[in-house]
């Protein structure tokens, strides 16, 4: 009797048709049977919102055997909650991932990451799941080859159990611009916050009321600590920082008890 192979579900927020997305399935593939179901459109910075007050449309873009790609019109959490739904509903999948997002998700980036609310409703279904990130200068072409190596060998130690991830954590993989020095490295989120976020456009011409754009700039507040994810990326390593989703402060919690 010959032996299924396993079954990873992939997403994004990118879009279905996102150069990230389309290496990444060509990575993992040689591992395992894959299901896509990934954005219509691009779903940048939409965490874990669901369409609440609206239809999900989905739409098969490819089916050919070991390979399985959906479209749907929905963001990325919708796009997971729909493949348990549906396509994934008669077998479960054994790892999900979502990327490889184009750009960074490292540091507080993770709370509004589109990539990253696919990855933790992989984790709440009960399945490991990896989010991978490309940093990027968004004006140069981004190259991604340097992380695909990496992403190949964690998939397969996840497959075949070297690296085992505890129920109610997920992992968020970033890689930096360029050769990856060091390999991948186990590390902890970095302290960070968005200033100046929002640019001034102009005017409504209707209304006369003002127009402001999502700009922002990112500001580490702890760039020479070692051992979190900005200084891993600084100095040219890949970061892997395993997230729970158990938000619940333990150590204050405990604290405010006694």
């Amino acid at each position: 009797m010959v032996k299924q192979r396993p079954l990873i579900l992939i997403s994004n927020d990118d879009g279905v048709q996102a150069e990230g997305l389309e290496l990444l399935v060509k990575t993992v593939a040689p591992l395992a049977d894959v299901f896509v179901v990934a954005p219509e459109v691009q779903q940048s910075g939409m965490s874990s919102a669901v369409s609440c007050n609206s239809d999900v449309e989905l739409r098969c873009v490819k089916c050919e055997p070991g390979l399985k790609v959906y479209a749907a019109s929905g963001t990325p959490v919708d796009c997971v909650k729909l493949a348990f739904y549906t396509v994934c509903k008669d077998r479960r999948p054994d790892l999900v991932l979502a990327g490889i997002n184009k750009g960074t998700n490292s540091s507080i980036n993770v709370v509004y990451s589109g990539t990253m609310g696919a990855v933790i409703e992989g984790c709440i279904n009960g399945i490991p799941s990896v989010g991978f990130s490309q940093c990027c200068n968004y004006s140069e072409p981004v190259d991604y080859s340097y992380g695909l190596p990496i992403i190949r060998q964690l998939v397969e130690d996840l497959l075949i159990g070297a690296v085992c991830v505890p129920n109610g954590v997920c992992l968020n993989v970033n890689f930096p611009i360029g050769p990856i020095e060091g390999g991948l490295q186990w590390c902890s989120q970095a302290r960070s916050r968005w200033t100046k976020e929002f640019d001034y456009a102009g005017e409504n011409k209707e209304t006369k009321n003002p127009l402001y754009t999502l700009g922002g700039e990112f500001v580490c507040l702890e760039p020479e600590k070692e051992g979190t994810d900005e200084y891993v990326l600084a100095h040219h390593g890949a970061s892997c920082v395993p997230l729970n989703i158990d938000m619940t402060d333990h150590v204050f919690l405990s604290a405010i008890k006694r």
